[in-house]
Order: structure tokens, then sequence, then C-alpha cells
């Protein structure tokens, strides 16, 4: 399956870890496409891993996690775009 993870942080790098290790091609999203810990990230997990803009990882995935800090979500969804989130209104 291909899962999108939204957020660098301690949850999301950790949920994506354990999914690709499962098998599943993750796509971790921040703010930008060359995030250093993003970026990091998808070279330490192998083939399954990668990294993008909320927006690149929110287009990618058939299921997508929200795990960025409270206060920047909505700015977050914003940013991953609606037509990738499926919405059936604006945020």
């Amino acid at each position: 399956m291909k899962i999108a993870m939204l957020g660098t942080g301690v949850v999301g790098k950790n949920l994506a870890t354990k999914l690709a290790q499962l098998g599943h091609e993750v796509k971790i999203g921040s703010r930008t496409k060359d995030n250093k810990s993003a970026t990091q990230w998808a070279k330490e997990n192998g083939s399954n891993a990668s990294a993008g803009t909320f927006a690149d990882a929110a287009s990618f995935g058939e299921i997508i996690f929200n795990c960025t800090h409270g206060a920047n979500s909505i700015e977050a969804l914003k940013m991953a775009g609606e037509k990738n989130l499926g919405f059936a209104r604006k945020l």
C-alpha cells in the first residue's frame, strides 16, 4: 500500500519507519522538498521510503496520516492540497 506521512517529527518518522519495514511504500512530506530530516529518513529506510513536500506525499498516498503539530495542521493540510486529500469542502 502507498502511504503518505505528513510531518517529520518523532511520531511521523516512527510510524513511517515501521510501515516501510512492513513492506509499504511510504512518502514522508514536509513544507519543502529538500527538508533535511525527511531526506535523511528516506536515505536510511531503503527502497520503500521517499520524501517530498506535503503535496507530493498527499498525492502519492492511498492513506494519509497527518502527524503534524496541532498548531500547524491546518496549514500543512492546505499545503497538501484539497484535490490530493479529496475534501468536499475547503479548510
